[in-house]
Formats: C-alpha cells, structure tokens, sequence
C-alpha cells in the first residue's frame, strides 16, 4: 500500500495520530493489515486491533453493534 495513498485516505476519513484508533474487520486478519499500516509506515501511536473481531463479538447477544462502517467516539 502506498503511504501518500494511505494518507490521503485517512485524511479523507478525518483520522489523525491524535486519535485513538480501534481496528476490527469480520475475523481480525484485514484489520491486522491496517493496524501494521497505520503503526508502522504511518507512525500513529494509539492504534488497537481486536483480533477477535466480528467473529467474537456477534457470540455475545447483549453487546451493541451498529451497521455504519466507520464508528467514531466523540
């Protein structure tokens, strides 16, 4: 993946180094990915990725999801 790509992407998303980051996908492999992007050729510091991803979380019935596929905190 090119870096100017990736950034430009995350500009677009209104993602900066400041942010706190949690990366989740449907099994943990595609986020895995983005997790080493944004780590290791972007520099971002506060990037967490949930392994257990989707696959995990849809066992629990009681915790919430939300069908956006970008989930901001303010």
């Amino acid at each position: 993946m090119n870096r100017n790509f990736s950034r430009i992407l995350c500009k677009k998303l209104n993602v900066t180094e400041n942010n706190s980051i949690i990366l989740y996908c449907n099994s943990g492999v595609r986020s895995a990915h983005t997790t080493f992007v944004l780590i290791q050729l972007l520099g971002y510091k506060n990037v967490k990725n949930y392994d257990g991803s989707w696959t995990e979380w849809s066992c629990f019935n009681d915790l919430p999801f939300t069908n956006k596929s970008l989930t901001t905190i303010n």
